[in-house]
C-alpha cells in the first residue's frame, strides 16, 4: 500500500509547505499528496484552500494575489512563521523537490469552487517539461476537469468523491480513469474487490486512524491519504510492507 503523506507530514508541520513535504518524504512515506490552485498572474501555486486565511497570515482569494504576494504571506502557525520553507509554494518547486526522489505525487487540482481557465494544460505541461509523467496522478473533485485530463494525456488520474456514486466503479470505468479515491466512510471490501477485479486502484482519504490504517492493509488497498505518514510507515513495517 502506497503510503501518501497528505499535504506532507500535515500533522505536525504546516500543510502543503516545502518543509511539510520534505518530513513526509523523511517519515518514510512512498507518496506525497498536494493542491493546486492559480494566482492571479497564473502561476501555479500548492495551498488547499481558495482563500488563504486558514492557513496563513492575510485574507482573499489565491486567484487574486500575485505570486510575490502570495509569497510575501507568513504561514499561520506560529512555531513557523520566519521558516522560509513554510510560504506558499509553486508546483514547480515541488517537482524539484521530488524529480530525483522515488516518490508518487498526486496532485489534486482544485478545480471544484473555483474555475481556473487552463490549469489541467498548464499543469500537464509543467509536468511534461520535468519529464515526469510516470510519478504523478492527477485527481479532482469536478471530474469535468478529470475528463480534460484524459484527453490531452496519459498521466495516471483518480476521481475524488465523498458522497455515493451509483455503480462508482463503473462509473470511473467510463471516465477511462485509474483510481478511485474515496473519502473513507465510502469504503468496503466489496468496493476494493469490485475495483481490482475492474483494474482500478483504490486510494482512500484521509485515513488517521490505526485501526483502519490495519483494515485497509488487509484488505489490500492500493494506497492511503493520511496526515500521519510516520505512523502509517509504522504500520506497515509491522506487516512486511
Amino acid at each position: 500500500m502506497i503510503n501518501f503523506a497528505h499535504r506532507g507530514a500535515s500533522s505536525d508541520y504546516p500543510e502543503n509547505t516545502i518543509l511539510s513535504l520534505k518530513e513526509g518524504i523523511k517519515s518514510g512515506a512512498k507518496g506525497l499528496e498536494i493542491d493546486v490552485h492559480k494566482s492571479k498572474d497564473n502561476k501555479l501555486v500548492v495551498i488547499h484552500d481558495e482563500d488563504i486565511e486558514r492557513t496563513f497570515m492575510g485574507r482573499g482569494l489565491v486567484k487574486d494575489f500575485t505570486l510575490a504576494e502570495l509569497k510575501s504571506f507568513k504561514n499561520r502557525k506560529k512555531l513557523f512563521r520566519d521558516n522560509e520553507e513554510c510560504r506558499i509554494p509553486t508546483l514547480k518547486e515541488v517537482l524539484d523537490l521530488i524529480k530525483d526522489k522515488d516518490i508518487l505525487l498526486n496532485i489534486e487540482l482544485k478545480t471544484d469552487i473555483i474555475p481556473y481557465p487552463n490549469i489541467e494544460e498548464d499543469v500537464i505541461n509543467l509536468i511534461n517539461e520535468y519529464k515526469l509523467e510516470d510519478k504523478i496522478i492527477l485527481s479532482s473533485f469536478n471530474h469535468e476537469s478529470i475528463k480534460k485530463v484524459k484527453a490531452i494525456s496519459k498521466i495516471k488520474t483518480g476521481i475524488l468523491y465523498k458522497k455515493p456514486i451509483k455503480d462508482v466503479v463503473q462509473y470511473a470505468k467510463s471516465l477511462g480513469v485509474d483510481a478511485i479515491h474515496p473519502d473513507l466512510i465510502l469504503v468496503s471490501e466489496k468496493l476494493i474487490k469490485e475495483a481490482h477485479e475492474n483494474n482500478l486502484m483504490v486510494n482512500i482519504y484521509t485515513v488517521n486512524i490505526p485501526f483502519f490504517m490495519r483494515l485497509l492493509i488487509a484488505n489490500n488497498v492500493d494506497g492511503a491519504f493520511t496526515d500521519y505518514p510516520e505512523l502509517l510507515n509504522e504500520i506497515l513495517q509491522e506487516n512486511n510492507i
